[in-house]
């Protein structure tokens, strides 16, 4: 796939073993599992993964869209149809009990036994789903503590920089390539559903080994305002063309003596797409370059010190976790946040400041003026194995992960987004209203067993959807991708965690102003030495094997 000409992804190209990742899950207890991936080194081989055959793609089409998309800008809806379709007729469950564990972004929802949606949701399903819950920031270390101690689910939600990642799955999952490869697919049609830029990111070890949550343009992440804020201090459609207009724009919206800042953490990122600096790797002529290399990493740095010295951000910002970031952005405590269009519908949905609540976002600007490169979300939220061990077949757990995908506009999709209606929801004319109680009882995480492609749509909120399609339009010829999608590196999955810890650790202190900017450069050496030029050999061998170079 060529993103408008930024970004070479060839279809071999992305099949070299799954989603190489700036940050990886530490996972203890599996230096024995390095063996169990096929290639020579504990590694995963490239080009036996480039020669699987993916899921064939059978889009459906039951629902035209009021705003259509193309194959980047997402679908957008401006209503819930009337008459939703019912697509799934037998339940897919076996009857008995099926193990999930998950991150779940919001408030821990109310236990199966108190809880009327999860309680349909067995009914429906046809076997009693039990899912272990833990918040977005504490999973990874839930997760990790589950491998050691071989105590997994029957679906596991396995995030993409699980640390040697072939290996694990190799050892604790059912290869699906017999399920899903090619035509085989289409027994699980919403599975079908699914784009092949999704599935690449599930090829291990020579096979298929878990189905995707597909993310891409639903997460790209470009800072998200309140419009209602902004509009309150007279400025509407902000746009600055330049850092220096951002930067006014910043210190506008701080107001520290009335606990008013603009931001709820420093827009490190946003000022590198600002800069034309890559998301992680970019690749030109089969060479890779980290985006740490970039020359003008050492200004993005600079012009967030900057932000942080003129007082813009929250000064809490650098002990505090995602969920009091969005707090403080639903609190009006802070009027920006750097996140993507999968949060943007999820503050609506927290929202506490009442029917003024409104958000849009900004583009990214040059630097110094004309455009940024808005960098194009990660493919994939996690992939979600089957358990080697599990006493059911593979096809009942692919039929759930196929309910769990089914599209919107179907009944499948109303209730599993919204719940029953009266209890969870109430109907404005075919919009489903979710209540507060429906916000908190359907919150348990099934998005990430499976789900559909995104759509834009916000029940009771037309105005949502269009502004979100206007600026994927907008950044839609210009999106970069991280050009290791699909590329496994070994060192990168055992050390990557490990030496970013101390570049990131100086980023902070640049930012805060205790180490100077000129550190960058050593710091940039001492993590190529530690291991990044590692990472870069074998990236650029993943490429080569499966470009034939």
């Amino acid at each position: 796939m060529d993103l408008h000409g930024r970004t070479q992804l060839s279809r071999r190209g992305l099949l070299g073993g799954g989603a190489a990742l700036a940050g990886t899950v530490g996972v203890a207890g599996l230096g024995g599992l390095a063996g169990c991936s096929t290639g020579g080194g504990g590694g995963d081989d490239a080009a036996v993964n480039a020669a699987v055959k993916l899921p064939t793609h059978q889009p459906y089409e039951g629902v035209d869209p009021d705003l259509p998309g193309d194959e980047t800008v997402l679908d957008g809806y401006l209503k819930f149809p009337a008459e939703p379709k019912q697509v799934i007729t037998e339940a897919p469950g076996d009857g008995q009990p099926v193990t999930f564990m998950t991150n779940i972004p919001g408030a821990i929802p109310p236990p199966a036994s108190d809880n009327a949606f999860w309680t349909e949701l067995n009914n429906r399903l046809g076997s009693p789903l039990e899912i272990s819950m833990a918040s977005n920031d504490e999973y990874g270390d839930k997760f990790a503590t589950r491998v050691a101690g071989d105590d997994l689910p029957d679906l596991i939600n396995i995030p993409p920089g699980t640390a040697q990642l072939p290996g694990l799955l190799k050892a604790k999952a059912r290869d699906l390539t017999e399920f899903l490869s090619g035509d085989a697919v289409k027994q699980y049609p919403f599975l079908a559903n699914l784009p092949e830029v999704y599935w690449r990111g599930c090829v291990f070890n020579g096979g298929i080994y878990g189905v995707p949550v597909p993310r891409g343009m639903a997460r790209t992440s470009l800072p998200l305002y309140r419009e209602d804020l902004l509009a309150a201090k007279g400025i509407k459609d902000p746009a600055p063309k330049n850092f220096q207009e951002f930067f006014d724009l910043c210190v506008e919206m701080t107001d520290q003596r009335g606990n008013r800042w603009a931001w709820s953490t420093a827009p490190t990122n946003y000022l590198k797409q600002m800069l034309g600096i890559p998301y992680l790797w970019a690749e030109d002529g089969g060479k890779f370059t980290s985006a740490n290399e970039h020359p003008r990493s050492a200004d993005a740095l600079e012009a967030v010190r900057k932000l942080v010295e003129a007082g813009v951000v929250n000064p809490d910002a650098f002990t505090s976790g995602a969920s009091a970031r969005k707090q403080w952005f639903n609190g009006g405590i802070v009027s920006f946040d750097l996140d993507s269009f999968v949060a943007w519908n999820q503050y609506y949905a927290d929202n506490t400041a009442g029917d003024a609540f409104a958000v849009n976002m900004l583009d990214v600007p040059g630097f110094d003026g004309g455009e940024g490169t808005p960098w194009l979300g990660a493919a994939l939220n996690n992939i979600t194995a089957i358990n080697a061990q599990t006493k059911h077949s593979p096809e009942t757990l692919l039929k759930i992960a196929n309910w769990m995908a089914a599209p919107f506009g179907t009944q499948e999709y109303l209730f599993r987004k919204f719940g029953v209606e009266g209890r969870h929801y109430a109907l404005e004319g075919s919009d489903p209203i979710p209540n507060k109680v429906g916000v908190l009882e359907t919150g348990i995480g099934l998005q990430y067993v499976c789900d559909a492609p995104m759509a834009l749509y916000l029940a009771g909120h037309p105005e949502v959807p269009e502004k979100q399609q206007k600026i994927q339009q907008k950044i839609a010829p210009r999106l970069v991708a991280n050009a290791s999608y699909g590329l496994y590196s070994d060192t990168l999955s055992k050390k990557g965690a490990i030496i970013d810890g101390p570049l990131n650790d100086l980023s902070t202190q640049i930012i805060l102003g205790k180490q100077p900017v000129s550190a960058w450069a050593t710091g940039v050496q001492d993590w190529l030495a530690a291991g990044g030029e590692d990472i870069r050999s074998e990236l650029q061998q993943a490429h080569a094997d499966v470009n034939g170079g």
